[in-house]
């Protein structure tokens, strides 16, 4: 193994999931349509646009997972599913 994996992995140990949704056109909704691991915000943007780009997208936002609350399931502790 070459020394050159292993900050690579260090890395990818510190990357965030982020949650990423879309729409096509002023009128829609946002709408789920991928998710991304990034270590930091503009990293995940570029992923999210450059994963995401199957349609033209007015626009796409996206947020980490920890920023979500569960509603249904109050004083739960949620886990959030890793890919």
């Amino acid at each position: 193994m070459s020394n050159t994996a292993k900050p690579l992995s260090i890395a990818r140990a510190k990357d965030q999931l982020y949650e990423v949704f879309a729409r096509r056109n002023s009128d829609e909704a946002l709408t789920h349509v991928g998710s991304v691991r990034a270590p930091n915000d503009d990293l995940a943007e570029v992923q999210a646009w450059y994963v995401c780009d199957q349609h033209e997208w007015k626009e796409i936002c996206l947020a980490p997972t920890n920023c979500f609350i569960a509603i249904s399931e109050r004083n739960r502790v949620i886990k959030v599913k890793e890919f």
